[in-house]
C-alpha cells in the first residue's frame, strides 16, 4: 500500500518486555523510509510453528491458523490461507460443473492438493525466521552479507517474489 504499512518483529528472549511506547520509539528511531502519521493498534502474541496433521474431521474443514501457524513474515500465513481458499473454491466449482456431488470427499481432495505445498512453504518461512533468530543471537552479521549477495542475483530475486506472491507450484 502507498498509504500504510505493517511492522513485524520478533523478540528472542521470552522474559524481555517492551511497552507500547518503547515499541513506537524503536519504530520511529529505525524508520528511515516512511513518514509516520499515526500508529494503529499494536498486537503481540507468542509465535508457534505448527502444521495440522489432519485438515478435516467429519464435516469440519480447517482453514487459516488452524492449518498452519507460521511466523508472520510479510503476511505469508495469510497468503497461504488465500491460496487454500482458492484451491477449495476450484474443487467445488469443478464438482458442480461436472455434476458431481459435494460430499465429504472434497475435504480429502483439498488435503491431498494442498498439504504437501503448505508443509514445504511453512517450513521455508520457519527456516527464514530461525536463520534470522540464530543470526541475531550470535551477532554473526551473516544476514547482512547474505542479503547483499542475494540482492544482486536477479534470477534468485525473481524466484523469491514469485514464491512469496503465489506460493510453491511444482
Amino acid at each position: 500500500s502507498n498509504l500504510e504499512t505493517s511492522v513485524v518483529f520478533s523478540i528472542i528472549d521470552n522474559e524481555f518486555f517492551l511497552s507500547e511506547t518503547e515499541v513506537k520509539n524503536l519504530i520511529n528511531m529505525y524508520n528511515n523510509n516512511y513518514k509516520i502519521i499515526s500508529f494503529g493498534k499494536l498486537e503481540k502474541f507468542k509465535l508457534n510453528f505448527s502444521i495440522s496433521k489432519n485438515y478435516y474431521y467429519k464435516n469440519l474443514l480447517a482453514f487459516g491458523d488452524c492449518l498452519h501457524k507460521i511466523h508472520p513474515l510479510a503476511g505469508q500465513g495469510f497468503n497461504m490461507t488465500l491460496r487454500d481458499i482458492k484451491v477449495f473454491s476450484k474443487i467445488i466449482q469443478d464438482r458442480i460443473e461436472l455434476g458431481l456431488p459435494l460430499d465429504s470427499s472434497i475435504y480429502d481432495e483439498f488435503e491431498k492438493k494442498t498439504k504437501h505445498f503448505n508443509f514445504i512453504f511453512s517450513s521455508g518461512v520457519d527456516f527464514i525466521h530461525e536463520f534470522f533468530k540464530f543470526d541475531c543471537r550470535y551477532n554473526n552479521n551473516l544476514s547482512n552479507q547474505l542479503l547483499r549477495f542475494i540482492g544482486k542475483n536477479k534470477l534468485f530475486n525473481k524466484f523469491v517474489f514469485k514464491y512469496a506472491d503465489k506460493g510453491l507450484v511444482i
